[in-house]
C-alpha cells in the first residue's frame, strides 16, 4: 500500500488563558478544548477509567482541576 504524506508531530507547550474549562480526564490526561483547539494536560495523579467530567481552572497561568458532579 502506498503511503501519501509523512509529516513530523511536535508537541508544543501552550498557555491557556485564566478561566474556567470543562474537560474530560482518563489516565493522567485531560482533554479539552478552547477555540476549536484540542488541549492535552497532564495530571500528576491519574484515575482509572476515561471520560470523567472534570472543571480546569487557570489562574495566574497556574491549572487545577476538580471532578464535576456527574
Amino acid at each position: 500500500m502506498e503511503i501519501i504524506s509523512i509529516s513530523r508531530k511536535v508537541p508544543k507547550e501552550e498557555i491557556l488563558p485564566d478561566g474556567v474549562y470543562i474537560g474530560t480526564w482518563g489516565g493522567y490526561t485531560i482533554i479539552l478544548t478552547y477555540k476549536k483547539i484540542q488541549y492535552e494536560l497532564k495530571t500528576k495523579e491519574g484515575v482509572r477509567g476515561f471520560n470523567i467530567k472534570v472543571i480546569v481552572t487557570v489562574k495566574d497561568g497556574i491549572a487545577t482541576f476538580i471532578e464535576a458532579q456527574n
